[in-house]
């Protein structure tokens, strides 16, 4: 088989990192979760459960960063635009820097609250892939059919006024810089195995 080129193989191996949040966990939806990512054709090379430091959670989340914690706030903000009260009403405020901060602080705590499954998943455009199975962040906007659409039901409106973290169940990386950064702060030094799935030649090789 001719080599790829080094781009082309970069995509063809490309490795994302995969988080199962605490609500994930304690609903008992780990194997449906794993189920989903495998049955796509992609390959876990690393997985282990945990209970997070707070050293971790807060490093995975940027939350030094004042665009990301806007973003957040701005969100948040946008969760209240079909409903018949304002964000002041429901939390006090409409400033979408508090609120991001407010937010971004439970993220934290919630990651906090129970074990997680961390995983290394590896694939043809896994990061892209893994996204699409995980659906929108927000339960009621991820469609039918991708993990969040079909096993959550939370509010954004409704989390923010009770003071915590959305429960959409699942994190994958959103993109290569983040994917090596919480990679090396979940996995660390911990081994990543190399190994052939059967099938491999099926999904995506020559085999004729």
């Amino acid at each position: 088989m001719a080599k790829l080129h080094p781009v082309l193989q970069s995509i063809k191996y490309q490795r994302t990192f995969c988080l199962i949040k605490p609500d994930g966990v304690s609903r008992g939806l780990i194997g449906d979760i794993i189920e989903r990512i495998e049955k796509a054709g992609l390959k876990i090379v690393a997985l282990k459960m945990i209970q997070a430091n707070r050293e971790q959670a807060s490093k995975h989340y940027p939350t030094e960063d004042l665009v990301w914690v806007n973003r957040l706030g701005e969100k948040s903000v946008s969760g209240f635009e079909t409903l018949t009260i304002t964000p002041k009403e429901a939390l006090g405020t409409d400033d979408t820097k508090i609120i991001g901060r407010q937010v971004s602080d439970m993220l934290v705590d919630y990651l906090l609250s129970g074990p997680v499954v961390c995983m290394i998943v590896e694939g043809i455009q896994a990061i892209d892939m893994v996204r699409k199975l995980a659906g929108h962040t927000i339960p009621n906007k991820a469609d039918v059919g991708t993990i969040r659409g079909d096993y959550s039901v939370d509010s954004p409106a409704i989390a923010n006024a009770e003071h915590r973290s959305i429960h959409n169940l699942f994190h994958a990386s959103e993109n290569q810089k983040e994917a090596t950064n919480e990679i090396n702060i979940w996995f660390g030094g911990d081994p990543v195995h190399s190994y052939r799935r059967a099938g491999e030649d099926v999904m995506y090789e020559k085999h004729y």
